[in-house]
């Protein structure tokens, strides 16, 4: 038995209310009791490798829901239900929730205690894997629109099948590690901007809404969460030639972010030093500056320049 379950099984062995009192703090043992129980009676240990980490404070599963703005004829697509701390929840205010979790232990279990709502579906796959558009094609819903508690050590890939499948999701609320979300809403000159920052900024207008304390959740994560919305840009907010190369040119700037655009975008095949004073007067884009100092209008600019001085 490893340390992860080791942990657990302390709490799990333990009567119900004594394995509240040892495992949360005094102020959370009001609000904790089903997804703990839930736990004990189905004996479930949490797989660290699946970077489990159960929402066990019911007013910040509120504070989500709430976000999300519901009317009765959308449909919830919630990635990484767990227990179903907001599954729930969801089922009583949207028209069809789909819930799609990788552990089926879990899945097995919330079909279980979701099966006389009659609008919810668990899906036992892997997010990454699943074919959203087939899925979300079956239902008749007004509107879908996207949450989920996203594990630490796969936020990015998680992030990224998010923007593919953003037509179908005009808006997402997700919960991440706060110094992600940082990342994703932060502005040129913050240590924090990055090629994550304008990848998501392109596609998406991101908003924290707020933070949450590592105590909400069991076992208790190192780091504090950050629930984030992001909403499509309903009409393109940047005239960009080509989204390949645009995309390409901020890759080859913040691999190399110590250095300046000069430097860095010789990485980009057909370019080299002696395009750089053109590539600078058609961009209007000064090169002696490095990544974090471009806006995703100047990124814009540089790209489209690089396409009329390359090819």
């Amino acid at each position: 038995m490893d340390l992860w379950q080791a942990a657990t099984s302390r709490v799990l062995s333990l009567p119900a209310w004594e394995s509240m009192v040892t495992a949360l703090p005094l102020f959370l043992i009001g609000v904790t009791l089903s997804q703990m129980a839930l736990l004990k009676h189905h004996g479930v240990f949490l797989k660290k490798g699946l970077g489990q980490h159960i929402l066990i404070d019911d007013n910040i599963a509120d504070k989500i829901v709430d976000a999300l703005d519901l009317d009765r004829d959308d449909g919830v697509f919630e990635i990484g239900p767990g227990l179903g701390a907001l599954t729930q929840r969801l089922a009583a205010r949207a028209k069809q929730v789909v819930a799609v979790e990788i552990d089926g232990r879990f899945a097995g279990i919330l079909g279980d205690l979701t099966g006389d709502a009659g609008n919810v579906d668990v899906v036992n796959a892997n997010i990454l894997k699943v074919d959203t558009a087939q899925i979300v094609s079956r239902y008749p819903v007004g509107r879908w629109r996207l949450v989920g508690n996203l594990p630490f050590y796969i936020t990015s890939a998680i992030i990224m099948k998010i923007v593919d499948d953003r037509a179908h999701f005009p808006e997402a609320v997700i919960t991440v590690q706060e110094e992600f979300a940082r990342r994703m809403v932060s502005a040129p000159g913050s240590k924090d901007y990055s090629s994550l920052s304008i990848c998501i900024q392109y596609r998406f207008k991101p908003e924290i809404l707020f933070t949450i304390k590592p105590t909400s959740f069991f076992p208790r994560p190192d780091v504090r969460s950050a629930v984030v919305r992001l909403r499509v840009h309903e009409h393109p907010t940047l005239d960009v030639r080509d989204e390949g190369l645009f995309f390409q040119t901020i890759r080859a700037a913040f691999g190399q972010r110590r250095k300046t655009l000069k430097r860095s975008l010789r990485q980009i095949p057909g370019l080299t030093p002696k395009h750089m004073g053109e590539l600078g007067r058609i961009s209007g884009v000064g090169l002696d500056n490095r990544p974090e100092d471009l806006s995703l209008e100047e990124f814009a600019f540089l790209s489209n320049a690089i396409k009329s001085v390359v090819g």
